[in-house]
């Protein structure tokens, strides 16, 4: 069976090495930035929802009880108020007001043309400081049948300072893996250079090594024969110099005692 050479072996694990912590970075990159566009995208959601809920009038808010008030002029003020948030901030999904009844959140105003006043929404985990505290908030990526959002709520307050409701601003996250993908194909693209130059410098490192081994095997193996008069010539300055500095005073060494026992043999 064919033994594996050393230089051989050296670019084996140097590539391997090289493979592993590129993984690793590329691994580590994907969930700071997914944790980073994430933070980013609900901070500035939450921002949109507790500049807009600022906009919004409490005690037209608590006029509105049913669908029978979707052609009220309460209702059609408040509708124009969401629909000014969406456009200013550049939002291409709905915008809506919530009110909490009965352990869940009803629809009251929409951008929508056409109302769905009193529909019920489940409460989400994160609209509860806006419900019981009057604090802003905003959510984790989640997903549901319709994509990838982000959502975030801000609480509505009437003259007396009672929360009147909560207003929920969405986006739908179209393009978030898409910036995700793309920070993670440069790391990936410079991960690939990195083993390329990995690889070379271990192919021209081994060689060398390899090189040099092969060099005082060849003198080691004609000493053992008795061929002592070739000195032995390794220039690195690292371990293999090292060891041929010591062959060379062992050869020394050995030539001196051999001349000595020739020496006394002609005596």
């Amino acid at each position: 069976m064919k033994k594996t050479g050393l230089g051989l072996k050296i670019m084996i694990f140097t590539i391997l090495l090289v493979v592993i912590t590129a993984g690793i970075l590329i691994y580590f990159s994907y969930i700071t930035s997914y944790a980073d566009l994430e933070k980013a995208i609900g901070e500035r959601l939450e921002a949109i929802a507790s500049t807009g809920a600022l906009m919004i009038d409490g005690d037209l808010h608590d006029q509105i009880k049913g669908p029978e008030d979707a052609d009220s002029e309460a209702f059609k003020k408040l509708q124009k108020v969401l629909r000014d948030i969406k456009k200013k901030n550049n939002i291409n999904t709905p915008v809506y007001t919530f009110r909490r009844e009965e352990g869940k959140v009803k629809f009251i105003v929409m951008t929508q043309s056409k109302p769905f006043i009193g529909d019920t929404y489940d409460i989400r985990e994160e609209m509860w400081p806006a419900l019981n505290e009057g604090k802003s908030n905003h959510t984790k990526i989640f997903k549901d049948e319709n994509g990838v959002w982000i959502s975030a709520y801000a609480p509505i307050f009437d003259s007396n300072g009672n929360i009147s409701g909560i207003l929920d601003v969405d986006i739908k996250l179209t393009t978030f893996q898409q910036q995700l993908q793309e920070k993670v194909n440069r790391l990936a693209i410079i991960s690939i250079i990195i083993l390329v130059l990995g690889i070379l410098l271990s192919f021209l490192l081994s060689r060398r090594l390899v090189k040099n081994l092969r060099y005082l095997t060849d003198v080691t193996k004609k000493i053992s024969t008795g061929m002592m008069d070739r000195s032995i010539k390794v220039t690195s300055e690292d371990e293999v110099g090292e060891l041929a500095e010591s062959l060379e005073r062992m050869r020394v060494s050995l030539k001196l005692a051999m001349e000595m026992i020739s020496e006394k043999e002609e005596e």
